[in-house]
């Protein structure tokens, strides 16, 4: 029998946490999904900097949503989101996921998809009409866990180096 997930509100206590995520995500993650001749496309100066930048202006910032997923009180994931507004679109009011992330030893038991779900209550309960989310173009599993989840593809992103 496996153990049950909570997903909890993500405060400025689960700062060291929140950066564990951010660089398992943006380090070791994206060397697994990223090949070589890619990165200098996608590389910041100092990463670590950045990553730091990251988690401090989301926990500081009063309209971001983080949500972390505990399975016997050890976190095992998070997610984070804000809400954007384009009066222009017909849909004008859209939640937008920043990071999505779950730890390799916990894939497959459902935890990305319950921290989804609990991103899409915030974001409905702030009047979303759609989400949005991104992975990497070679994130096969990422996108394998969007398509199951319901999202359509809508754009593709090309970067070339000059």
């Amino acid at each position: 029998m496996s153990t049950p997930i909570e997903v909890r509100e993500g405060s400025e206590a689960d700062r060291d946490t929140l950066l564990g995520f951010h660089r398992s995500l943006y380090e070791s993650h994206r060397r697994e999904v990223i090949t070589a001749d890619v990165l200098p496309l996608i590389e910041y100066r100092d990463y670590a900097r950045a990553i730091e930048d990251d988690v401090d202006t989301l926990l500081a910032d009063p309209h971001s949503h983080i949500l972390i997923a505990e399975s016997g009180g050890v976190a095992v994931g998070y997610i984070t989101g804000r809400t954007m507004v384009e009066p222009r679109r017909v849909l004008p009011r859209r939640g937008v996921v920043n990071d999505w992330y779950v730890d390799p030893v916990h894939r497959g038991q459902g935890i990305g998809a319950a921290l989804l779900r609990k991103i899409e209550e915030r974001f409905r309960s702030v009047g979303c009409q759609a989400i949005e989310s991104a992975t990497w173009s070679s994130n096969d599993g990422a996108r394998r866990a969007h398509d199951s989840l319901g999202f359509q593809e809508i754009r593709v992103i090309y970067r070339k180096r000059l």
